[in-house]
């Protein structure tokens, strides 16, 4: 039989390593972004699990203005950063 998994504490532990890991990197990539605009355009989103639920906690970069978007759209700027997350 396999072990009982609580899906609540599962959940718990899942958003904490987003907000203590993800977080950190992904405003690394933002900062690189926004240094090539003249706005704070690219900026940190994070999803816990309602809106897509199965696994869906996340730490993403989002360009929320109009210059961060032509940006991305012209440079592919997003792209260009994501290296800086790191990891391993």
């Amino acid at each position: 039989m396999p072990p009982k998994i609580n899906k609540k504490r599962l959940s718990a532990l899942i958003a904490k390593a987003v907000d203590t890991e993800g977080v950190a990197r992904m405003q690394r990539v933002a900062d690189a972004c926004n240094a090539g605009i003249d706005t704070d355009g690219y900026k940190v989103s994070t999803e816990g699990d309602k809106p897509l639920s199965k696994h869906s906690y996340r730490a993403t970069v989002i360009t929320a203005d109009a210059e961060a978007m032509r940006d991305n759209l012209r440079h592919n700027t997003l792209i260009h950063n994501l290296h800086l997350a790191g990891g391993n």
